[in-house]
C-alpha cells in the first residue's frame, strides 16, 4: 500500500510541475494562487508533499485540468 501511495505522489508532482509549466506560471505565481508558499508548492513538485483534496481541487483548478488528470501516470513516464 506505501508503494502505490508513493506512485501517486509521483504521479502528482510529475504532472503539477509539467502542467505549471506548459501553462507559463512561476512556482511563485502557482503558490500564490493556491493560497501556499513556494516551499510548499516545491514539496508538491517533489512528491514529498501529503496533499489535501481541497488543495488537489486547488491545484487543477489553477492549472485548468481534472483532479483525475493529476494523479494519473503520464504515458512518457511510464516508457521511460
Amino acid at each position: 500500500m506505501i508503494s502505490d501511495d508513493m506512485d501517486v505522489r509521483e504521479n502528482i508532482a510529475v504532472n503539477v510541475k509539467f502542467l505549471r509549466e506548459i501553462r507559463g506560471l512561476s512556482v511563485i505565481q502557482a503558490a500564490e494562487q493556491l493560497g501556499v508558499g513556494r516551499q510548499y508548492w516545491y514539496l508538491i513538485e517533489k512528491g514529498d508533499a501529503n496533499v489535501t483534496l481541497d488543495k488537489l481541487n486547488g491545484i487543477a483548478k489553477i492549472l485548468e485540468v481534472t483532479v483525475a488528470d493529476l494523479v494519473k501516470a503520464r504515458k512518457s513516464k511510464r516508457s521511460a
